[in-house]
C-alpha cells in the first residue's frame, strides 16, 4: 500500500511538471507567433504608407515659414497629399494618413473593436466635378505611438517624410523595461478606463515587447525636379 502511494505521488509530480513545462512552451510559442505576426503586418503597412508618399504631390500640413527651424520640420499625427489628378476628367483625389484614438468601427453589419490606444487611418476624398465622396478605413490598430515628421524645402515642397510608429503585438498587453526596478513591466489595456494599466513585473524572457519601426522617403516628384 505504501509503495502504491509513493508511486502515485511520483506519477502526480511528474505529470504536474510536464503540464507546467507544456504551459510555458505554449505561452512562449504564442508570444513569438504574435510578435512575428505583428512584425509582418506593421512592415506591410509601413511599406504601403511610404509608397503612397513617394507617389504623392502637394503635401500638407506645411509650415508658415519654411526657413524657420522652429516650424520646419513639422511633427504631427497626420500627412495629407494629392494622390491622383486628371484635369480632363475634372478629377482630384486627396489622401490623408491620420492617427486617431481607437474606437469601434462598423463594416457592413459587423462591428469590430479596434485595439487601442491609437489607430492609423487611411482616408481618401475623391472629387469629380462638384461631387465629393469620402472613403476611409483603418490601416493598423494597436498603435502605441505614431508621428509623421515632414521636412520642407522652399516652395513649400516636401523634401522628406519620416514615419515613426510603435505597435503593440497582437493582444491587449505589452512589456516595457523599467530601469529603476530592473524588471519588465507588463501593461494591459483597460477598455473601461481607456488606458494601459500596470499588471505585473517580469524578470525573465517571457514577455511581449512593442515593435518600433522608423522609415523615411522622398516624393518622386522631388527626384524628377532635382535639387
Amino acid at each position: 500500500m505504501i509503495e502504491l502511494l509513493i508511486a502515485l505521488t511520483i506519477s502526480a509530480t511528474i505529470m504536474a511538471s510536464t503540464l507546467v513545462a507544456l504551459d510555458v512552451l505554449f505561452k512562449r510559442f504564442t508570444s513569438i507567433s504574435e510578435g512575428a505576426s505583428t512584425q509582418v503586418l506593421a512592415r506591410t503597412v509601413m511599406h504601403r504608407m511610404l509608397a503612397l508618399v513617394r507617389t504623392g504631390d502637394e503635401f500638407g500640413p506645411y509650415p508658415g515659414d519654411v526657413l524657420d527651424p522652429d516650424e520646419n520640420p513639422i511633427v504631427g499625427d497626420r500627412i495629407q497629399f494629392v494622390s491622383a489628378e486628371d484635369p480632363e476628367e475634372d478629377l482630384r483625389e486627396v489622401t490623408t494618413l491620420e492617427v486617431r484614438d481607437a474606437t469601434s468601427v462598423s463594416i457592413g453589419s459587423v462591428t469590430q473593436n479596434l485595439r487601442g490606444p491609437k489607430v492609423i487611418w487611411y482616408i481618401v476624398d475623391r472629387t469629380v466635378g462638384t461631387e465629393v465622396t469620402r472613403t476611409e478605413r483603418p490601416l493598423l490598430d494597436g498603435v502605441l505611438r505614431a508621428t509623421f515628421e515632414l521636412e520642407y524645402d522652399i516652395g513649400p515642397r516636401l523634401r522628406r517624410a519620416t514615419i515613426d510608429m510603435t505597435v503593440m503585438p497582437q493582444g491587449n498587453s505589452y512589456a516595457e523595461y523599467d530601469a529603476e526596478r530592473q524588471a519588465w513591466v507588463v501593461n494591459e489595456w483597460d477598455a473601461q478606463r481607456g488606458e494601459f494599466v500596470e499588471k505585473a513585473l517580469m524578470a525573465n524572457a517571457d514577455r511581449i515587447e512593442p515593435i518600433r519601426l522608423v522609415a523615411s522617403t522622398s516624393p518622386r516628384s522631388l527626384e524628377d525636379t532635382g535639387p
